[in-house]
């Protein structure tokens, strides 16, 4: 019996702890599809536009029973160190397994536990068969996988030492005897199942420095076979190796059907080819789901970044771009619902009496001790002593849950090729659920050289039931290898279990975008590699960035227009430069590109008044009047006049311009403005003397008649509005209010004119608009308006400046409603100073236009 426990510890330290999928090589950057089994984010945005794994075995055991003692055997060989082919080719370690010695067994085999230990002991055996594995790009940011896998795993938790060393020893133990012993909960499930998973992954954030694309894989689970036993609150009590006089516990084992058809069938049954295809068609399917997310640290993102081919801000597809990365998944959420086998059992014992243990001697198969089980409960039944009491389960069916687990991964990049990554792989499944397989949690740290066609993986990884292992994975082009404990491949020390992993691959990575000469435009795309050019001419040059080929363009070196095949036309004047004698001006063919803005045929660099048409022998400037003196130089540019007079007519000769001249073919004096004096009202006296001008009056009287025109009880002699009625208290005129002599002051104060012209400043029209408010209001007022000037330059531009002035004033009140015939303007230049013209304060006084309201 003992020499079977050990062989059967044997198996046992075959089976190594561990958890993750394909160890060190998941996690690399060349991972591929294969790193979507650990993260369903990995892929997208990864180095390779296609990967296809084909198919790739990861066998992944783990147990804390115990350990093969490699170093025993080479010592049974006498120390000869041979590797593991020659050590089992060796006939004398073969003799020792035929024929061991006493001693033999336990050299080779070294034990975790006895009687006394702590703690509990558990063994997980983990198989992956991928068939095939496909991921690839739908664009920079999306990509899309499909596989297909074969998975196995069976669970042995929570068995307490003292139950294995009678496991192993039988329960001919005698020091275990006599003694409580308590199993809370041993756990023993099984599931083979395959999954076609769907996998979708896209970049969320792409913010430079910061990255971060998320992954999910929905999977059909179908299921092929399925097992459990559960224990709870199981403790016993033992006489001796045939008796206990303590029994108690909750049992609870089942299996689907088709490991009950197995056990129906047996070997033989399996070998038949019919029943293989029964084997093979699932019994049982459910959905799975895989999510995950990768988060990257960019801090050096600028020296990834490059414009090509019209684009900008591009990713370089090939390089590693993150100094950090940090990824987290939830795998393997999910379960399937089975038929149960009909030998399936729930039921309780709780036996305080002697009971007679050989009762299962004859239980050779499950159906047998399925029988004894019910002979038990049929006899507690019967004698009513609740020491045997089935639970079973109405139910036909039972799910069993997937391994579901929570994968942290963080990677650095030390540099170049080397990088550093740790990982945690944590079961998510509690302990009391029943039906379902798990795997360990594990730490692991990987060290390792990580290049586009070459990986080296030192995986360093700790569970509970393992310990501490130190491997090696390699990645040689397509092929992938990983042992992950380097006494196996040493054939050394303490072999306790086995982690390996093979798969063939065939990816198709993202490569550096060759572009030969350096223009931004790639090889594949460039029709000039050789030398740098454009975008917009696929790679061929355009020397002077004019948008016209090299190939194309006759002036190379100088940008210019299709239209005249590459050559400038800087003014646009449809003139090439190169035959432009004003070639930054546009011009006119006839004067060989050189303007003549003012049409006159004389062109602009010739042309004294080039922007006004004019006659050549006044260098291009206009004469209206043609007095031979220039419009700009001509006081009076419409009307001809001699050069003395500044190019104003005076056709009386009587000193004054035509145009200030009221009686311009008849001479007058100027302070008649250049008209004889009359006498208008033919009374003898002239006008200027005539304070009664227009009415006939004795010369004693000033040439006025003694009357009261207007009925105002004074007489025309005394009264100063003879035509307008007003009170003898103001000599007979209207009073004119204090509010309309503020209007008055206010428009004279205000009024200003453009310097040397009769252009009223914008600011002064406020208050003449004020005052033409009033006089539209007083129907019967009349406005006199007067210019006057200082006495610098000449006379008669001065009065002819005066003139305008007050005209200016008068048109303005005119367009502001005021009627033309209310307005008399009088002009007298320089003649009625106000103040001194020897002081810049005098002539500013001097230069006027005074307003005043009359009255007839």
């Amino acid at each position: 019996m003992k020499k079977y426990g050990a062989l059967l510890l044997l198996l046992l330290s075959l089976f190594q702890a561990r958890s993750q999928a394909y160890l060190g090589t998941s996690t690399s950057n060349y991972a591929g599809a294969l790193g979507n089994l650990v993260n369903p984010a990995s892929f997208v945005d990864g180095r390779y536009k296609m990967d296809l794994a084909l198919p790739a075995v990861n066998l992944f055991t783990y147990q804390n029973f115990g350990s093969f003692n490699a170093d025993a055997m080479r010592a049974e060989q006498g120390g000869s160190g041979k590797w593991w082919v020659q050590s089992f080719t060796d006939t004398a370690l073969l003799n020792a397994w035929a024929y061991p010695s006493s001693t033999f067994i336990d050299r080779l085999i070294v034990h975790n536990y006895n009687k006394d230990s702590e703690g509990v002991l558990g063994a997980n055996i983990n198989f992956r068969l991928d068939l095939f594995n496909l991921a690839f790009h739908i664009g920079e940011k999306r990509s899309l996988g499909i596989y297909a896998n074969l998975r196995s795993i069976t669970n042995v938790d929570n068995m307490d030492p003292k139950l294995a060393v009678l496991s192993e020893e039988g329960l001919e133990y005698p020091a275990l005897w006599n003694m409580q012993l308590n199993e809370e909960l041993v756990n023993v499930d099984h599931l083979t199942w395959s999954e076609i998973g769907f996998n979708y992954s896209q970049v969320v954030i792409d913010n430079k420095q910061h990255f971060l694309k998320v992954g999910v894989t929905p999977k059909v689970l179908l299921g092929f076979s399925s097992a459990y036993v559960h224990t709870q609150d199981f403790s016993y009590n033992l006489v001796n190796e045939d008796t206990s006089q303590y029994l108690a516990g909750t049992f609870d084992y089942g299996y689907s059907k088709e490991v009950g058809d197995f056990i129906s069938d047996g070997v033989a049954g399996l070998i038949n080819s019919n029943n293989i295809k029964n084997y093979l068609k699932p019994g049982s399917i459910g959905f799975g789901l895989d999510i995950g997310a990768v988060y990257e640290w960019r801090p050096n993102y600028a020296k990834f970044k490059y414009d090509m081919d019209g684009k900008t801000d591009l990713w370089m597809r090939n390089e590693n771009k993150y100094k950090a990365r940090v990824g987290l998944s939830v795998l393997d959420m999910g379960g399937m619902k089975f038929t149960k086998g009909g030998l399936s059992r729930n039921f309780v014992v709780n036996s305080n009496s002697l009971f007679d243990l050989q009762r299962f001697d004859s239980s050779t198969d499950l159906e047998a001790f399925d029988m004894i089980i019910d002979s038990l409960i049929n006899e507690s039944t019967a004698a009513n002593n609740g020491e045997w009491v089935s639970l079973q389960d109405p139910g036909q069916t039972f799910r069993m849950r997937t391994p579901t687990a929570m994968n942290l991964q963080l990677d650095y990049h030390l540099w170049s090729y080397f990088y550093v990554n740790a990982s945690a792989m944590v079961n998510m499944i509690p302990k009391k659920k029943d039906s379902k397989v798990n795997i360990a949690t594990q730490l692991s740290f990987t060290p390792s050289f990580d290049s586009p066609y070459f990986g080296l993986y030192v995986p360093i990884a700790y569970n509970k039931y393992s310990g501490w292992r130190a491997g090696l994975a390699t990645r040689i082009g397509p092929v992938i290898l990983g042992l992950n404990d380097m006494n196996i491949i040493r054939a050394k020390g303490q072999i306790s279990g086995i982690d390996f992993y093979a798969g063939l691959r065939l990816p198709i990575l993202y490569h550096r975008v060759k572009d030969k000469d350096k223009d931004k435009v790639s090889d594949k795309m460039d029709e000039c590699k050789n030398v740098p050019g454009t975008w917009a001419f696929l790679g061929c040059p355009d020397t002077d960035n004019d948008g016209i080929p090299d190939s194309e363009d006759a002036c190379v070196d100088v940008a210019g227009l299709k239209e005249f095949k590459g050559c400038p036309d800087t003014d646009g004047d449809k003139i090439i430069d190169s035959e432009d004698a004003c070639p930054t001006v546009a011009g006119l063919k006839e004067f060989k590109g050189c303007p003549d803005t003012d049409g006159d045929k004389i062109i602009d660099s010739e042309d004294a008044c080039p922007t006004v048409a004019g006659v050549a022998a006044l260098k291009g400037c206009p004469d209206k009047d043609a007095d031979g003196i220039t419009d700009a130089e001509d006081a009076c540019p419409d009307n001809a006049g001699p050069i003395e007079n500044q190019g104003c007519p005076d056709q009386d000769k009587d000193g004054l311009f035509d145009f200030v001249d009221n009686c311009p073919t008849v001479a007058g004096p100027k302070e008649n403005q250049g008209c004889p004096w009359p006498d208008t009202d033919a009374d003898g006296l002239l006008d200027k003397d005539d304070e009664c001008p227009n009415l006939a009056g004795p010369k004693a009287n000033k040439g006025c008649p003694y009357k009261d025109s207007d009925n105002d009880g004074l007489l025309d002699k005394d009264d100063d509005c003879p035509n307008t009625p007003g009170p003898k208290t103001n000599k007979g005129c209207p009073v004119i209010e204090q509010a309309v002599i503020e209007v008055l002051k206010t428009a004279f104060d205000n009024l200003e004119f453009e310097t040397n012209k009769d252009i009223i400043f914008e600011s002064s029209k406020p208050s003449l608009n004020e005052l033409a408010e009033v006089l539209k209001k007083k129907t019967t007022w009349k406005l006199e308006i007067a210019g006057h000037t200082d006495n610098v330059g000449d006379d008669n531009l001065n009065l002819v400046l005066s003139k305008k002035r007050a005209e200016a004033v008068k048109a303005y009140l005119i367009s502001q409603g005021v009627e033309e015939g209310r307005l008399i303007t009088k002009y007298f230049g320089e003649t009625k100073p106000i103040a001194t013209n020897d002081t810049p304060e005098g002539r500013q006084k001097n230069r006027r236009v005074e307003m005043k309201i009359v009255f007839e």
